[in-house]
């Protein structure tokens, strides 16, 4: 939540507004009574924005932080169901789309009462109405937390851009673009299925407690036969979107190429596997070629096989998330599977067609939140602690 938004021409002071080092040298509650202390003599040029304070910082670095590095899989349910809840609400109340939904765009604060202290605090209960149902996260006070979704600078507000040909304000967190658009190129539609394969990667981030891209994955590479068919792709006017992203330049000004819009593909065909059915192959087939000529076996005996092929089954092998055998995708995959519906979802907002991609709304309403809904005529116990948002409820008294 911003709350104001103003310039100032002298600098925060670390020893009270912190620093990368010690972002709380204060504490993490609000004094009101804090002043700026002594300006410097140099004078700059600042904007300040005043925010809603969330003393648990971003999801990522929560989980980086937490001894076992890893949240239970419970509370990893509780806060997709938060995450999910919000886009919803954004999308429907404002028409947003966010084009950068990741745990390190996710913020957490308490839900517990800071007046209650920590031996006698009852539990959190967070009721959700929304449809005919009322879902109900009851949280022990040791793990009671809010998400809240945040740094909205990429948002579009505007629902007249939807179906419209993406542009280079949708290419954000380069290692979350959606594998649409490096299929599609310019073909490609803006819209809320940016958000919802986001929100996939984000879920396997909570279950593997790593991020998908950068600790996970960060060994896969694409490899040459691939990336040389992808580049005189992305190179053509159908895809020039993608060869103004991958455009770089070094410290010394020179032209570079970025190889991560490469490797990203790479990495999700990979993890996902290559789609039976490739959507949109008849009008917009030249990266499926590419993939199947490179990637898969030659249809015909006589074809040579691409050496790239090689590489694939056997990354295939080892980061697979259906079957791979590296330790965090095997330990992410048992949790998944011992919770219903668990792994239907995440492969439903991990599909490559945007168009059969699940929604937020979908999430909410998946088999993997139904442990959630609460039963009619259910009793909390007396001392929870009990917030209620409700505004979404249909179809029944509460």
């Amino acid at each position: 939540l911003t709350r104001a938004v103003f310039p100032c021409e002298h600098e925060p002071p670390a020893d009270l507004w912190g620093s990368r080092d010690d972002p709380s040298p204060c504490g993490t509650q609000y004094d009101g009574s804090a002043c700026l202390g002594v300006e410097p003599e140099e004078a700059g040029n600042f904007q300040y924005i005043r925010m809603e304070l969330c003393e648990h910082g971003d999801i990522e670095n929560f989980i980086k932080r937490h001894p076992d590095k890893m949240l239970p899989a419970a509370d990893c349910r509780n806060l997709l169901f938060q995450i999910a809840f919000a886009l919803h609400v954004a999308a429907e109340r404002f028409g947003m789309k966010h084009y950068d939904v990741k745990l390190l765009n996710v913020l957490l604060q308490t839900a517990k009462d800071p007046t209650i202290p920590e031996d006698v605090h009852p539990h959190v209960v967070l009721r959700y109405g929304f449809g005919a149902h009322v879902f109900r996260l009851r949280m022990h006070h040791s793990n009671a937390y809010l998400a809240k979704l945040g740094d909205f600078g990429s948002s579009v507000l505007r629902s007249d851009y939807d179906g419209h040909g993406i542009s280079l304000g949708q290419f954000t967190t380069l290692e979350n673009t959606p594998p649409d658009y490096l299929i599609l190129g310019n073909s490609a539609t803006q819209g809320h299925g940016h958000g919802s394969f986001a929100l996939g990667l984000a879920m396997l981030h909570l279950f593997t407690g790593h991020g998908p891209y950068e600790e996970v994955l960060q060994d896969l590479r694409c490899p040459d036969n691939f990336k040389g068919k992808l580049r005189r792709i992305w190179k053509q006017p159908s895809h020039d979107v993608l060869h103004s992203v991958i455009q770089d330049m070094d410290a010394n000004g020179n032209e570079v190429e970025d190889v991560t819009l490469f490797d990203t593909l790479y990495r999700y065909l990979v993890l996902l596997g290559i789609p039976d059915k490739k959507f949109n192959y008849k009008r917009n087939g030249k990266v499926w070629r590419a993939i199947s000529s490179t990637l898969l076996p030659p249809k015909s005996q006589v074809s040579k096989r691409c050496p790239d092929a090689d590489y694939f089954n056997r990354d295939r092998k080892k980061y697979s998330l259906l079957a791979g055998t590296d330790p965090k995708i095997a330990h992410a995959r048992n949790r998944l599977e011992t919770m219903k519906g668990a792994m239907d979802l995440l492969l439903s907002l991990l599909t490559f067609d945007p168009e059969k991609r699940a929604r937020p709304v979908d999430v909410i309403n998946s088999t993997f939140m139904t442990d959630l809904v609460e039963d009619e005529g259910m009793e909390h116990a007396d001392d929870d602690i009990i917030r209620s948002y409700t505004a979404y409820l249909q179809f029944r008294q509460d």
